[in-house]
């Protein structure tokens, strides 16, 4: 029987993750690995020389923000199937990824079967949740630590990470207010939320926790 193959793209910077999906989709006729990258770059890259069915992106790969990747993504590869696979399960992630209109939310501690139903299921153009993160966001959540730059991320509200990029690049509070047609002291009071999620006492340490997030 003739029948084309998923074409499926990974991009994670763990090299074991990669290689364990490579493995699996080579037991799988119906299904082919046309590419694996580590960074937002070289996926843009492959995805301007390679025609993908689907991509399994890894929310937290060296490069920009994964919402501008997401959204770059979708404006240039309206066909594209997009599947967060991550290892993160906060439901301020979830939410804030599922409002990007992606295709599937994917733990990368799902089975083997769950992983190769994932991808028939999106590619039907059906939207694939991992069975965990349904049974999480339905239960009171406790308070977490925050344990790395990441999930520290995920507890700024987008104006903030809006107001971060502008202080790494060095905009004072009434320039950046100039920008968002905000008062000077509304920037200031960001700011000072910022520092206070973070858990950060001044704006050097902000900068580099922009710039090691792919902030700026």
């Amino acid at each position: 029987m003739n029948f084309e193959k998923i074409r499926v793209v990974i991009a994670d910077d763990h090299p074991i993750v990669s290689a364990g999906v490579t493995a699996l989709l080579a037991k799988d006729e119906k299904k082919e690995l046309i590419g694996s990258v580590s960074s937002g770059k070289e996926l843009i890259k492959l995805l301007s020389q390679q025609r993908a069915d689907i991509l399994l992106l890894d929310l937290n790969i060296p490069g920009e923000d994964f919402a501008l990747t997401i959204k770059k993504l979708k404006e240039v590869h309206p066909f594209l199937r997009i599947v967060a696979y991550t290892s993160y399960n906060h439901p301020d992630l979830v939410k804030s990824v599922v409002d990007l209109k992606i295709d599937g939310f994917l733990l990368k501690n799902s089975s083997k079967d769950d992983f190769l139903e994932a991808l028939e299921q999106v590619k039907a153009g059906e939207f694939f949740m991992s069975k965990e993160i349904r049974l999480a966001n339905q239960k009171p959540m406790k308070e977490k630590i925050l344990v790395d730059g990441f999930q520290k991320r995920l507890c700024l509200s987008r104006r903030e990470q809006e107001i971060l990029r502008y202080i790494s690049r060095g905009f004072t509070s009434q320039s950046i207010g100039n920008a968002l047609y905000i008062s000077r002291y509304t920037v200031e009071t960001h700011r000072k939320n910022i520092l206070r999620k973070l858990n950060f006492n001044s704006s050097t340490e902000l900068v580099k926790f922009a710039v090691e997030q792919g902030l700026v």
